[in-house]
């Protein structure tokens, strides 16, 4: 008859014998995956169970408690199933990596430890023998601390037990006192042994390994104060003189339940001809539950190695008390009835009860938790200290995040264990609160990207950052107001050059581009110089404001449609209007056809490497129209005079504002006779000086207009008229640089005007130079011998870049930036005519310009320096100037900047 199966908690009426007395045997331990946390099979020809059921782990409790009650042997075994067994284990860990509930699992086997060791307690309090089952032949030296921390909470929990316990009337006080039927025994099962001793010859030996790991358990529980001489003290008790490990020495094959259930079913059909179904083989004695392989022999079995050990509990009990004088130890055999009225009791205090003796039990049994709190504590101050040494006085997130990251480095050399996440954790907050509790700097950045080296506060503007605080915090209120400074200073010249003064990084657009250079013009006194404004807005009430700028509409003017000027070559003959300022290099030219010089120009000066093929040649064609008629033409939109624009000037602002000043400037210096050719830029401070010099720039001009406008014009052959050069003026220099020569062809008159251009770079330590070309600095030898012509600068197809490597000497090299534009204007009755365009960084990037509707004239016999603005700001924040030299891409200075009209003779 196969024994009735039932779980825990358990109902006392599924049982019919309820006053049968009953020895409870219980079996825990670990399993191997293929059994599928079945541990009984040593009991299979006892039980004749069913070893392929799955295990039906309770939610709550985290373990299962199955029962089967021999009615024929009156007795109770009890199988624990749980995290101990590999099966279990691993279909619990397969849920954590879904669920993901914490970081680590050793947080989780904890609880999962904890769980189990209460289901052992339910058998520790109910169970009479106990039966500790192991895959292997060794000993498993965890359970020592195991079984220790159960000792204590038993201890702790017995007076509580009790008071559970004597609600049930029926049960002896004893009993009661005790809070449970005896100190149970427990016994061995190693489930495999070493191959020598599977030998039919080595059968005898088997003993000896036995009795040898009996030697070595008792040790090292005695030692361990688990078993003592009094076992009602102890959590369970070791039969003195009796064996309690038993060695299994058959075939392990068998442990593989779905290979043990095939084998059964072809042995099945073998034998099926003989009159043998599988009905009686599922069904047969249970010495043929296992192959004959299987079986052990008949003097040696677990069967009866267990039987004796009931036998006795039947008969007169245990007493495994060693003491002389100890007094008999309890022992109490309960009927199938009070057995399940205890058991129940026992497994609801155990599983469910949270008195705070019993969850001790989950302290005592987290020893890795333990253990990596103890040592990430210790390691933590260290981690800490290695954060805060050297630390300056104020210091920016990067520098935080840095010596953060060294102290996680020292943190994670040393730190172990579940609670390594959770400390880390704890060492970045405490760094961070290190750090802002008035270390914190402010970190604005500058519009030259530099941030602000003062403590966080309030106050301030702009900025790359637009102002704001990098780190918002609730108690902003609490801070202290100031300016921002980055502590960075520059060396920078004033609008014409003349001087040069300290600058502070600017953080501010009005302090880059306007009011630094208005400073440094009261000390220069180049405020007092001739100077052409620049549009900017002019309020007609109070109450003006900044716009709004929703969307960056792309203005109209005339300044946005040079851009899709036709560039120009070197030697292109473009026919100008006299009046209309934006004809060269705008893309309104006229076609007109290249005329070659029929001549050579004799070479002007013996300093330079000028020749006739690296003059331009402009053709000024004047018509009937009336200049007033052709003004006429565009009418001039009125900008707003109550917003104004918040930033600066480009292709992209709204059409119809200006900005409250302007980041350009362009100053006269005087006349032309300011600059020599032989001597350079003496009134130039900071300038290299084989870069103090201005790039020659001849342009070849064909006269086609009407007679009374000739008479400004020096007759053919007339060099000396407007202090032209010609055969007389060959051996001397460009001192004399107003000069014109006239010479006729077949289009008419040609003349050429003498301009000179430099193009500036500045450092920002104030080192000044010239560039030749876009990619070369004006160098001038020794006798001051300049060898470059102003094409390749003023070229209508060649972009300038806005930045370029310094060549002082510096460890570091530094980036020197486009800041200005000279132009020695000729005496000859034309006009130089600019308009500057600058883009500042790679594409997609706005193009940056000064506000003029058209060109910008120049006056004639004079020179004239456009200074470009220190910082280019768009709506999305500053334009910051490059580390390291790159191409002309990243910013530049657009070609189709320099054009050349006719004085028109006003009218009488």
């Amino acid at each position: 008859m196969q024994p009735s199966k039932f779980t825990l908690p358990c109902d006392a009426e599924s049982f019919t014998q309820l006053d049968e007395k009953v020895v409870i045997v219980s079996v825990f331990g670990k399993s191997q995956l293929c059994t599928k946390g079945c541990k009984t099979d040593m009991l299979s020809s006892i039980l004749q169970l069913n070893l392929l059921d799955e295990a039906e782990i309770d939610e709550d409790s985290w373990c299962d408690i199955e029962g089967y009650y021999n009615a024929k042997e009156k007795t109770v075994y009890l199988h624990l199933r749980g995290f101990l067994d590999s099966h279990t284990l691993l279909a619990e860990y397969d849920k954590f990596t879904e669920k993901q509930e914490c970081k680590d699992f050793l947080s989780v086997w904890a609880h999962m430890r904890d769980k189990y060791a209460r289901a052992l307690l339910v058998l520790f309090h109910i169970s009479h023998v106990i039966v500790l089952t192991h895959p292997t032949h060794t000993f498993d030296y965890s359970y020592v601390h195991l079984f220790r921390a159960m000792d204590i909470v038993r201890q702790k929990i017995s007076p509580q037990l009790s008071d559970v316990l004597s609600s049930i009337h029926s049960l002896p006080k004893d009993w009661i006192a005790n809070v449970r039927p005896c100190s149970p025994r427990v016994l061995f099962y190693f489930e495999s042994c070493p191959p020598i001793f599977q030998d039919p010859d080595g059968s005898a030996n088997i003993k000896k390994l036995e009795h040898s790991l009996e030697d070595q358990i008792y040790q090292m529980l005695r030692k361990n104060r688990i078993v003592t001489n009094i076992s009602s003290n102890s959590l369970f008790a070791i039969p003195a003189n009796q064996e309690f490990v038993y060695v299994h020495t058959g075939s392990t094959e068998s442990k593989d339940m779905l290979g043990y259930m095939a084998r059964k079913l072809i042995q099945s059909c073998k034998v099926s001809s003989g009159g043998i179904t599988s009905r009686s083989l599922a069904s047969s004695d249970s010495n043929d539950v296992l192959t004959d392989a299987d079986t052990e022999n008949e003097t040696r079995s677990f069967r009866l190695f267990l039987q004796q050990h009931i036998d006795l509990a039947f008969v007169k009990g245990f007493d495994d008390n060693v003491s002389r004088h100890s007094t008999p130890a309890y022992f109490e055999i309960p009927t199938l009835n009070i057995f399940c009225q205890v058991a129940n009791k026992v497994f609801d205090y155990f599983i469910h009860n949270t008195d705070k003796e019993l969850q001790q039990l989950h302290n005592l049994l987290d020893t890795d938790v333990k253990f990596s709190k103890s040592r990430c504590s210790k390691v933590l101050p260290r981690a800490l200290q290695a954060y805060q040494e050297n630390l300056p006085q104020h210091y920016t997130r990067a520098y935080h995040e840095s010596k953060l990251a060294h102290a996680m480095a020292v943190f994670e050399m040393h730190a172990r264990g579940p609670l390594f996440e959770e400390f880390s954790e704890k060492l970045q907050a405490e760094c961070d609160k290190h750090w802002r509790a008035g270390r914190q700097m402010c970190e604005v950045l500058s519009l030259t990207g530099h941030p602000c080296t003062n403590p966080i506060h309030r106050g301030g503007s702009e900025g790359a950052g637009g102002g704001e605080q990098t780190e918002p915090r609730d108690d902003d209120s609490e801070l202290p107001v100031r300016e921002h400074c980055s502590g960075v200073r520059y060396v920078c010249a004033c609008n014409c050059g003349r001087a040069q003064g300290s600058r502070e990084d600017p953080f501010k657009l009005r302090q880059a581009n306007y009011e630094f250079f208005q400073q440094l013009t009261k000390q220069c006194g180049c405020g007092q110089l001739e100077s052409i404004q620049f549009p900017v807005f002019q309020p007609s009430t109070h109450n003006y404001r900044a716009a709004q700028l929703f969307s960056a509409t792309k203005r109209q003017d005339s300044f946005s449609r040079n851009e899709s000027s036709t560039p120009q070559g070197d030697t292109q003959a473009c026919s100008l209007g006299a009046d209309t300022l934006n004809d060269y290099g705008s893309g309104s030219q006229s076609p007109a056809t290249s005329d070659p010089i029929e001549e050579d120009v004799p070479r002007l000066s013996n300093k330079t490497s000028l020749t006739p093929s690296d003059s331009h040649k402009v053709v000024i064609e004047v018509t009937d129209s009336d200049a007033e008629n052709t003004r006429d033409k565009s009418l001039v939109r009125q900008p707003s005079t109550t917003e104004y624009l918040p930033g600066m000037l480009h292709n992209e602002s709204p059409a119809g504002l200006l900005p409250q000043f302007s980041s350009w400037s362009l100053v006269c210096l005087g006349p032309s006779s300011l600059y020599s050719h032989n001597i350079g830029l003496q009134h130039q401070v900071g300038m290299l000086p084989t870069s103090a010099f201005l790039l020659p720039w001849d342009v070849t001009v064909r006269l086609e207009h009407q007679k009374e406008r000739s008479s400004l014009w020096p007759a053919v052959g007339d060099h000396g008229a407007h202090g032209g050069y010609g055969s007389g003026q060959r051996g001397k220099s460009y001192q004399n640089m107003n000069s014109i020569r006239g010479r006729k062809s077949k289009g008419g008159k040609e003349f050429v005007v003498k301009i000179f251009v430099g193009v500036e770079y500045e450092c920002p330590r104030g080192h000044r130079f010239m560039a030749s070309a876009p990619d070369k600095v004006l160098k001038a030898t020794g006798n001051g011998i300049v060898k470059d012509s102003g094409n390749k600068v003023t070229s209508s197809t060649v972009d300038m870049p806005l930045y370029f490597a310094c060549p002082c000497r510096q460890t570091k090299q530094l980036i020197a930036q486009l800041v200005r534009i000279h132009v020695v204007t000729p005496k000859a009755p034309v006009h130089v005519t600019l308009n500057p365009r600058v883009q500042p960084g790679p594409s997609p990037c706005p193009t940056f310009v000064t506000g003029c509707e058209e060109p910008i004239k120049l006056s004639q016999s004079a020179y004239w320096v456009l200074r470009l603005p220190y910082v280019y700001m768009g709506e999305k924040g500053p334009y910051l100037p490059p580390k390291e030299p790159v191409p002309s891409s990243h910013g530049r200075l657009l070609a189709g900047m320099y054009g050349i009209s006719e004085v028109v003779p006003e009218k009488k």
